[in-house]
């Protein structure tokens, strides 16, 4: 009965987070289809100079309550509340200090104002109430969902009015303004206890001690989910930032919601059987061949799907991106095998080998910046992310084997067929996929996605045994 409640709760955070991620996609959506191509491109670098400062700052302390032993004590969460305040006045300071800065970066003097106007939103977000964090240490989501879910709701029912109105890249500002202050709004909303801050030098201590390791690989996943979008954007116009940026949301979509997924599915089980190397082998192998068998569905899919999608959803003025859907379709597939060894790791508390194939992918900006120096385009930046996400799997896959002596003879096979499936699809993808025929070519990526499907599943009964296996398990538990 735990197991199945773990799995029920992971599944329904999963659940939160699909519809956030979906809500995000659709404004975007909305946004790029009633705003030109340059203004879309301008919106984009809003978006990049917040997480840039959001990613490399957080110490992840609603984590730190959710985790701590004594999470649930007042002066720890009023020392993060306090926290939050100060993280936000700092933050505030330093982003209206370098909005000059990054407008002149992205060669756009005339929008220094539109920078410093982001320094309202840590202020903003700093007053966040974190009851909902603190609701997940005995199981209850459902204030988290809320509060992660409903502003990004609220930004889609705005998204066409305001587009409307502005008909510029200003729809975005008051977008992230009206999420900001609708998050914090929700977190009062659905909190219990009386919001109070103060501070104390012992939980101060504890929360950067808990929490350097995950500013550090937040300022990793920056460079990993934003960076190349920055390149562009500095590199090249704000019309190409604004096609590239569309391409990359359309194939990054389905590999937040299906990685989310993934996690909260496997990582209950895993966790429950890391002190048994016979089991925890059979279900890193597993767990490995599911993100592989979800990263073809994403690399085939949309390698054949893409440009038909990208046309349909953002229209013919991101016709640009239909050249680079494919290979975007293939890091984010790639991102995706990658998963299931993360998966393990964290499964087994072992949260710092993430970080270091993070660190690994980080070096594939220098590809990136190879690229615009010798001219390749958009296009050489999206290969240089291909090979970075290559080498942080292939050196994942080594730390699973030095960590936990995982036999990776067992999963050659199906990296073999994963290869040599994507293989086929670009082929395909480049000589059949143009956008220009919808209907052919969505109706021949889902027969080619379960055709995939299907054949690598012959090589990988070692998923279909475990899944088996630990359906059985659980219905003995359940008995």
């Amino acid at each position: 009965m735990l197991l199945k409640g773990h799995l029920r709760s992971g599944l329904f955070l999963s659940f939160g987070g699909a519809v956030g991620a979906l809500s995000t996609f659709a404004r975007n959506i909305i946004i790029a289809r009633l705003i030109s191509v340059e203004d879309f491109g301008i919106a984009a670098t809003f978006g990049i100079t917040m997480a840039l400062v959001q990613m490399s700052t957080g110490l992840g302390v609603d984590r730190l309550i959710v985790q701590a032993t004594d999470g649930n004590e007042p002066k720890l969460q009023g020392t993060v509340q306090a926290f939050n305040i100060l993280r936000g006045v700092v933050l505030a300071v330093i982003m209206y200090a370098v909005a000059s800065p990054i407008a002149l970066l992205f060669d756009l003097p005339e929008l220094i104002w539109a920078f410093q106007w982001l320094a309202v939103l840590p202020l903003i977000t700093g007053f966040v109430h974190m009851d909902p964090a603190r609701f997940q240490r005995e199981m209850n989501f459902g204030p988290s969902v809320l509060v992660e879910s409903v502003p990004q709701i609220i930004a889609v029912a705005l998204a066409a009015p305001l587009a409307i109105y502005f008909k510029d890249y200003r729809v975005m500002l008051w977008i992230i303004t009206i999420q900001a202050a609708s998050t914090v709004a929700l977190s009062f909303l659905v909190a219990k206890r009386r919001y109070s801050a103060m501070l104390s030098r012992k939980y101060l201590n504890r929360i950067f001690s808990f929490g350097w390791p995950l500013m550090l690989n937040g300022l990793l996943l920056f460079g990993i989910f934003q960076a190349d979008r920055g390149i562009v954007g500095i590199a090249y116009s704000m019309e190409d930032l604004g096609w590239f940026s569309a391409a990359f949301t359309l194939t990054l979509f389905p590999s937040m919601v299906f990685a989310n997924a993934a996690q909260s599915f496997f990582m209950p089980m895993l966790s429950k059987v890391q002190d048994d190397p016979e089991k925890l082998q059979l279900g890193a192998v597993a767990t490995t061949q599911a993100c592989l068998l979800i990263g073809i569905v994403i690399s085939v899919g949309l390698a054949f799907a893409g440009p038909a999608f990208l046309l349909l959803l953002f229209g013919d003025a991101y016709v640009n991106g239909v050249e680079i859907i494919a290979w975007l379709a293939l890091m984010q597939g790639i991102r995706m095998a990658k998963a299931g060894p993360t998966i393990v790791a964290i499964s087994c508390g072992k949260t710092k080998l993430p970080l270091y194939a993070n660190i690994v992918r980080s070096f594939a900006l220098i590809f990136a910046l190879v690229a615009v120096w010798q001219g390749w385009g958009v296009f050489g930046i999206v290969i240089g992310g291909i090979i970075g996400e290559t080498m942080a799997v292939i050196f994942f896959l080594f730390l699973l084997t030095r960590k936990f002596g995982i036999d990776l003879s067992l999963l050659y096979k199906s990296v073999v067929v994963s290869i040599a499936l994507v293989a086929l699809a670009l082929v395909l993808s480049s000589n059949f996929a143009t956008g220009q025929d919808p209907v052919f070519e969505i109706g021949g990526s889902i027969v080619l996605t379960l055709v995939a499907m299907g054949i690598f599943m012959l090589f990988a009964l070692d998923l279909v045994k475990w899944l088996k296996q630990s359906g059985h398990e659980q219905t003995e538990v359940k008995v």
